[in-house]
This record gives structure tokens, sequence and C-alpha cells, in this order.
């Protein structure tokens, strides 16, 4: 679940639904939405965008929402998949949505779940059980039990609850007036609901809110050392977004300039244009663009009707995706030198079928920029690259990779200049240096390197005593 939604007061159900639809980007596969509706949990589910969830009209006063991006258990391939895969769940009076990925779920439940949420929702309701229904007891013991990544909001007697696990890998948002309290994984949601931003729900925090607007703060974990995942700010988060007290755009700003930097370190000749990959890169682009003093130029324009490659459903998916996700404004390529800039790299689709097209239509060169540096590594923390074949980087050098896209030259961004323009010196940055910051997931890793034997599998979905 790459998407949550919580609210408390009174909201038409379709206006929730519009809210979820800001946390697309976050999640295409499934949405859901859950509400109370006189003391009945109900809930909608329906492929892709929320937008396609078919919704009652009512309202309700207790509501969550879920935008799915499957890091574990299958892809939703039809609407018998929904109830299993697709949250928020309801088990035992507690209500959940969940941001981020599980890693041990077999070492920790007997029962096999299609879905983290799911199984976060379990355990929290058998730890409720056995401390007599106290919520902040609940969640030390889950603390304690669960390795991996988990923002979370749910509905327990009556209130909300919104967790952050204590390193802190997902972003978590909430603000209240004296009607509503919401609770989001960014901060646009709060925008377009006309709720102001309280601030961010902190790494180890549980807050649990009531009908009147008043709030509990119980600090579950503490941890020293924080793992905020830098990709939000790379890719995955909107621009408009703000985490952990600045805005996302200003940061992908700072990031173009520092590869402008890197770019003037090659020599290379100064392009006609700089050119973003919409829409990820464009603060990037603009950035570069003054750096270099040459003009920012959207010839790349965005088939409005595609979603996400980064997270389509498969690879033959992404590649259908990326031929016809963009369309070219040829007039201004023949004869140009064009320097194109991208959020990242990660398997080589796109970026190849944007050079290769660039040169079709008479581009004189092309650069490509990244403002991510080379991943080297999987992601076990709610990115759906869960093996290193997935990474073109993990087993090709730079020189490599830039003849394989058809690039003239290629820049990435240095992982120090990520930490620099983020302004955050603990990140996770596992993918990019292999160092990850919980105990499970460096287990994975040592089971790997002692396993011989491939699989199609996730990593950390793998049984190793085979």
């Amino acid at each position: 679940m790459c998407g949550v939604l919580g609210i408390l007061g009174n909201i038409p159900l379709r206006m929730s639904r519009e809210l979820l639809l800001l946390l697309t980007h976050r999640g295409q596969d499934a949405a859901g939405l859950l509400w109370w509706e006189n003391g009945v949990v109900k809930s909608r589910k329906a492929m892709g965008n929320p937008g396609k969830i078919d919704v009652p009209e009512v309202s309700s006063s207790q509501i969550l929402g879920s935008t799915r991006y499957p890091t574990t258990g299958k892809r939703v391939v039809s609407a018998q998949d929904l109830d299993a895969f697709v949250g928020p769940f309801n088990i035992d009076g507690i209500s959940l949505t969940h941001n981020g990925n599980i890693t041990n779920m077999s070492s920790v439940s007997e029962h096999n779940f299609d879905c983290d949420s799911e199984f976060l929702a379990e355990r929290i309701s058998v730890h409720l059980k056995s401390n007599g229904g106290n919520l902040p007891a609940a969640f030390r013991v889950l603390d304690e039990e669960v390795d991996g990544s988990y923002s979370l909001t749910g509905l327990y007697q009556g209130k909300m609850f919104a967790y952050r696990d204590h390193h802190g890998f997902k972003p978590l948002v909430f603000g209240r007036t004296k009607d509503m309290t919401v609770v989001a994984s960014e901060s646009t949601v709060l925008d377009m609901a006309d709720v102001p931003l309280e601030r961010d729900v902190y790494p180890g925090e549980l807050l649990i809110f009531d009908q009147n607007g008043t709030m509990e703060s119980h600090s579950i974990s503490q941890n020293s050392t924080h793992a905020h995942c830098f990709f939000e700010y790379v890719y995955f988060a909107h621009p408009a977004a703000k985490m952990e007290n600045q805005l996302v755009y200003d940061v992908r700003f700072r990031l173009g300039r520092a590869l402008a930097q890197s770019f003037l370190k090659r020599n290379l000749e100064i392009p006609d244009y700089v050119v973003p990959v919409p829409d990820t890169s464009r603060p990037a682009a603009q950035a570069m663009a003054e750096t270099l003093s040459v003009p920012m130029r959207e010839i790349i324009l965005k088939n409005r009707y595609l979603g996400r490659t980064f997270i389509a459903r498969s690879q033959e998916e992404r590649n259908s995706m990326a031929k016809n996700k963009y369309i070219y404004l040829d007039d201004k390529i023949t004869g140009k030198t064009i320097l194109v800039v991208d959020d990242s790299i990660v398997r080589g689709t796109t970026a190849k079928m944007i050079i290769a097209t660039l040169k079709k239509k008479g581009a004189a060169k092309v650069y490509f920029a990244a403002t991510c540096p080379p991943q080297t590594h999987p992601c076990y923390y709610g990115i759906d690259i869960a093996t290193d074949s997935e990474l073109i980087a993990s087993t090709t050098d730079i020189d490599s990779i830039a003849e394989f896209i058809g690039a003239d030259a290629l820049i990435y961004q240095e992982q120090n200049t990520v930490e620099n323009a983020i302004g955050l010196k603990d990140l996770c940055l596992a993918c990019l240096n292999g160092t990850y910051p919980t105990e499970h997931a460096r287990k994975i890793r040592g089971n790997l390197s002692n396993h011989t034997s491939t699989s199609n599998q996730r990593d950390y979905e793998r049984d190793f005593s085979e």
C-alpha cells in the first residue's frame, strides 16, 4: 500500500474519494475506501485509481482510504482479488491501512497473508486482546516483532490513530480543524481538504485522535538513527508535498543545481536545450537550465491517459507504456544537442526508448542526466524492486549503461549531493549502497549470499530453507 488516508469528521464519501485521488501517483494497481455507517463497517474497492470506486451518496465521520502499489503478494488482475489484496482491512474491530513493506511476516504469524496491511491489522488485534484493549501497549509489542517500513492510519473504538515506524521510512502527516482531522501520506491531501498541515507524525510516535479534535501522543519507540527514504524526495512524492518541514519541489530544484555542476565537470558541449522527462524531473531540469544558462524546453510531452511507468504491473506493461507515454515536438529536435533530465534510471527501459526516439527524429546529440545516483541494490522497504536483477546498475558500469541506453553522455547524481540537497543525514540509502537499516533485511542479504539458485520471487518472500 503506498497511499494512505484517514478522516475523522463528517464528509460525503465522494469527497473522500476525491481526496484519495491525490495519492494515485503512489499506487495505481487498485484502491479502496472503508467507512463506518450506522455502526457498521462498510467498504468498496476497485481496480486502478480511486476514481473507479463506486461509492454510495452517503456521508461518514470515520473513513479510511488506500491506493495500492504492491510490494507484497501478487498484483490485482481481477475483481475477485480485491478483498484479499487491497486495503483498508477490518479485523475484530480494528480497521487499518498502511504504506510500506513488512519483510518478516512468515516468522511472526502462523497465518499466510496476501497483504501486509491485513497482517498488521491482525497483529494489532492480537495484541489488543492480550493488553486489555490498550492501543499504545499493542503498538509497543508490534514495534518489537515487526521488521520493515510502515506508516499507517486506522480506526478503533470511534477514534482514529496514526503510527510511523521508529525508522521513519515512509512519510505521514496530519492536520486538524475544529470539525475534521485528516491523516495522509502527503500534505497535498490536507491542502485540498482545506485542513492546515500541523506536522509530520514523528518516527516511533502513535497519535490517537477523537471526534472533538483532541489528540494524544504516545512515544512507542525512539531510535536515535532514522532512515527516511530518499527516493520519496527524488521520485515518489508530489512536488507540492511538504515532508520533514521542507517542500519536495525545493529539494528537486537543489538536486538539479548539483547535477548541473557534475555536467560542467565533464567539459561536454553545452546543449541547445535542457529537456525534462515529465513529470517529476521538471524542477531539476529548470535548475540545470538556469545554472547552464540555456533554455529549458518541454519537447517531451506526457500522454495524460497513462499512469506511472515505474509502478506498472510488469516489464511487458512498462515497455508498452514507455512506447506510448510521450509525445514529441519534432520541430524542436532536428539538429539539436539535447540534455534530457529524468529522476532515475532503474531498469533503463524508458531512457533507452526516449533517446532512440530523439535520435530518430534528428537530434544531433542526446545527453542523459539522472537526479538519482545508480541504484545497485534492491529495496525491501516499499519500492517494488526486490531483486538485484531488476536494477541495471547492479551488474553494469556507467559507461556500459550509457552505451545500452544510447546516450552520448550519461551524468548521474552523486550520493553526497543527494544528502546535501535533501538536508537530512539520517536517510535510507540502501538501494544505493547496500546498507540496510533493519536486522531482517540484513539477514535476507546474508541468505542470498549463501544461496546459489536464482528465483523470480521477491527476496523477502523466498523460502531459503529449500
